[in-house]
């Protein structure tokens, strides 16, 4: 649980249900059905720390994948979610596009967060600021600074 960059940033039961992190993620939707907890399963970056890290590797990131690929063949999420992800779809294939628009994203929100640097409320994100502060991404983006060191890493 401690390994996850998800469950660090937001930490215990802050998504309501009794087992926390990304095995909670995984068990939940099989006790309660993916009908009930189909959400859980988007908190994930698949970043794959939490089957490097667990003793038995239980591939936790494929079988949040999983969830969510059930969930959305079962057409739960709202429309505007749903056409967003077709959206970003699209803009993902195209890179160069994909890019401009991320910096103008985060030169976007830095701007308009303040010396805050988070969100009190934020549109479309009401699930999230209900409870907390959505906080900027900082520095630049990840394309920025691998341009910058030509592509190495340090």
């Amino acid at each position: 649980m401690n390994h996850c960059p998800v469950f660090g940033a937001v930490g215990g039961h802050a998504y309501g249900w009794v087992y926390p992190g990304p095995i909670g993620s995984v068990l939940t939707p099989r006790m309660v059905g993916i009908d009930e907890a189909y959400l859980l399963a988007d908190a994930s970056t698949f970043c794959g720390r939490c089957e490097a890290v667990c003793p038995v590797r239980i591939p936790l990131p494929k079988m949040l994948h999983r969830h969510r690929v059930v969930a959305y063949e079962a057409g739960h999420g709202s429309l505007l979610a749903r056409v967003a992800l077709k959206m970003w779809a699209t803009i993902a294939v195209r890179p160069a596009i994909y890019h401009r628009l991320a910096s103008f994203k985060l030169g976007a929100w830095k701007m308009l967060a303040g010396k805050r640097g988070r969100f009190k409320s934020f549109p479309f994100a009401s699930g999230w600021t209900a409870s907390r502060d959505l906080p900027t991404p900082e520095g630049k983006t990840f394309q920025a600074l691998w341009k910058a060191r030509n592509g190495k890493v340090k």
